[in-house]
């Protein structure tokens, strides 16, 4: 008997039919095996996963919020292993940096790989070797004894798996699996990464404490590899189609307004002739800059003010919680109101929390910070899923992992561009408030190129009830 094909989505725990089996079939009652998706697989599927009493798009949101927790929750931690490193090595504030950066770069030119991948192999096979990329690079992190090493294992190995599990893997998986609820479907999957920095920056600081940063990262490695691989495997469908389902769990496919965009769906080529491809690459690439420079030097800033390791990264974490707030609060009023006016509203409140930042360097007082930690996350963090769902609403279509992915690179640049630069720049100066003012102008044309990307009405809208 030939075994089932485990990863086609016709072949899951809910419903394994083997090739053999059905050409055995004579009972009229039995569905035969199809090798395409044809309507009576679709029918039993659709039957089967029915009968859970909710939407399987749910689970997907699910399982892509754990991936982001552990994937993205240890790339918010590096500020806390970015301490350690310090102390036991005394290398320079930038070429530490650097590993981190040269992660970001790799990530960078990963990413038009990774959404080439997801629109091909799909995302049931491109996650598991994400974890496998992640969980190798950390044990071997754990093992370096060079910055050259670092800048290949963390660098290139982690650079990679953060692109395989990452932000628009995630966030184009959610996308084909809710049309009318995008926003909120984001926001709760994407909140994976926020709960991820909390919980993973305050968890690695004590492990560190514990068992030192080496230990960390090979427990890290393990635990990666042991949970996201099987989990992946079993439970991700690559879209609602494939199991006979609709986006967002209508009954008629007349209720999903773009499905999966097939009949406007743009190429790659088509979407960068766009003026909205380019407002939205300038964004993603100043967000990327902003976050990823908080995430190598918040920590050591905190510690800079008189604050102590295990304060500093608890509030670290605490940015994750705000951020993930923030995500949910921005996803689910825009399905409503739209993107833009929340693009609007959270802007305003990342610059007030710059500017406690920058204000705690002459009055040092914890109070600033914790305002500084609640209003950016709200604020500036939250943008990251009116982002993904405007990529989303621009660009739906079978070319979507690809225009993501093209469109991450300027994540990634900005990424690999910011921590470097400040910490060369405190090198040379000694302090991190200049580099805090000048997040003020990349904040506000960050939001600026989002607004002017954004569309105006939420897609759906007209078909709500």
């Amino acid at each position: 008997m030939l075994a089932p094909q485990w990863f086609s989505d016709h072949n899951d725990p809910f419903f394994l039919v083997s090739r053999s089996d059905s050409t055995r079939n004579t009972d009229s009652r039995e569905v035969p095996y199809l090798s395409s998706h044809g309507s009576s697989t679709k029918h039993m599927h659709r039957d089967v996963y029915s009968r859970l009493g909710f939407y399987y798009g749910w689970i997907i949101v699910a399982v892509v919020f754990v991936t982001l927790f552990f994937a993205l929750g240890l790339r918010y931690a590096f500020g806390v292993f970015y301490v350690a490193i310090l102390d036991e090595t005394g290398w320079s504030r930038a070429e530490t940096a650097g590993i981190f950066s040269v992660a970001m770069v790799v990530y960078a030119f990963a990413s038009l790989l990774s959404g080439a991948l997801f629109d091909t192999l799909g995302p049931r096979r491109l996650f598991p070797i994400g974890a496998v990329f992640l969980g190798l690079g950390l044990i071997l992190c754990a093992r370096a004894q060079t910055i050259t090493e670092f800048y290949i294992y963390y660098g290139l190995m982690v650079g990679v798996a953060y692109s395989f599990l990452g932000f628009i893997t995630q966030a184009a998986l959610v996308s084909r699996w809710f049309v009318r609820r995008r926003g909120l479907a984001s926001a709760i999957g994407l909140s994976g990464i926020g709960i991820g920095a909390l919980s993973m920056s305050i968890l690695s600081e004590k492990l560190i404490a514990a068992i030192g940063w080496r230990q960390t990262f090979t427990v890290y490695g393990f635990v990666v590899m042991g949970l996201l691989i099987p989990l992946t495997l079993l439970l991700i469908r690559d879209r609602p189609q494939s199991i006979g389902l609709n986006p967002d769990g209508d009954a008629d496919t007349r209720d999903s307004p773009d499905s999966l965009g097939t009949a406007a769906s743009p190429s790659l080529g088509q979407a960068v002739r766009q003026p909205a491809f380019w407002f939205l690459f300038v964004s993603v690439m100043l967000l990327g800059m902003n976050n990823q420079t908080l995430v190598v030097h918040q920590t050591r800033l905190f510690i800079d003010l008189g604050f102590t390791l295990a304060l500093s990264a608890s509030l670290f974490g605490l940015t994750g919680l705000f951020r993930s707030l923030g995500g949910m609060i921005w996803g689910a009023l825009s399905d409503r109101i739209g993107r833009q006016p929340c693009v609007l509203l959270a802007i305003p409140m990342a610059l007030l929390a710059l500017t406690a930042l920058g204000s705690s360097r002459w009055y040092p007082h914890v109070w600033l910070l914790i305002a500084f930690v609640a209003l950016w996350g709200l604020g500036f963090n939250g943008l990251p899923p009116l982002y993904a769902a405007s990529v989303a609403d621009r660009f739906q279509g079978r070319h979507l992992g690809k225009i993501f992915g093209l469109l991450d690179v300027g994540f990634g640049i900005g990424s690999a561009l910011g921590p470097w630069l400040t910490g060369l720049l405190y090198d040379r100066i000694g302090r991190y408030d200049p580099a805090v003012w000048a997040m003020m102008v990349t904040t506000i044309l960050s939001g600026a190129a989002l607004w002017l990307a954004a569309p105006g009405k939420p897609p759906g809208a007209s078909t709500r009830r």
